[in-house]
């Protein structure tokens, strides 16, 4: 392992081979997600730079940047493999559930639906039950990633009301004759 330094002196360990990156993501994920950029020792370095031990090492942030798929490659700790992993998976799945909130209101004012009776209680109760979806983002991801269809889980619901009641035949003692 090796030490490298913040410009304030707290010590941080990290693994020999580490980048400015595993670095920032050591002093906090939200840091590493925001960082542009970093300074060793006085001079900028790219981002795959390899840290020495005794380095000095400042993390450039900005509130509006996000990592790079690419940075997976240059980090050297799993842990920071790991967060940037989770980082995209997360966003990919806030796309998912935006998808399926728009396919399945599509659906539904298709066919003359309301959303929020869709989304009673009991019916979120009965799609549980039948599709193992705990709660309206569940169904959202579940459409919005191609898992199944906005069009099986309104069906699955409004099912009773398109079967027209079976006929009830009286049974006397006359039919049994």
């Amino acid at each position: 392992n090796i030490y490298c330094f913040t410009p304030k002196g707290d010590v941080i360990e990290l693994p020999r081979g580490a980048t400015p990156i595993d670095f920032a993501y050591k002093i906090h994920t939200r840091v590493g997600e925001t960082m542009t950029g970093a300074i060793v020792n006085n001079a900028i370095v790219p981002l795959n730079y390899e840290l020495q031990n005794n380095d000095i090492v400042r993390i450039i942030t900005n509130k509006n940047a996000t990592p790079s798929m690419e940075w997976i490659n240059i980090v050297k700790a799993t842990t920071t493999r790991n967060k940037i992993r989770n980082f995209f998976s997360k966003n990919e799945k806030e796309v998912y559930i935006e998808r399926g909130k728009y396919a399945l209101e599509k659906e539904l004012r298709k066919k003359k639906y309301s959303i929020s009776d869709f989304f009673s209680d009991e019916n979120l109760k009965l799609i549980k039950d039948e599709f193992k979806l705990d709660g309206v983002d569940d169904v959202y991801l579940s459409i919005g990633n191609g898992k199944m269809s906005a069009l099986s889980i309104i069906n699955s619901i409004y099912k009773e009301q398109d079967t027209p009641a079976p006929k009830v035949v009286k049974v006397t003692s006359k039919n049994m004759d």
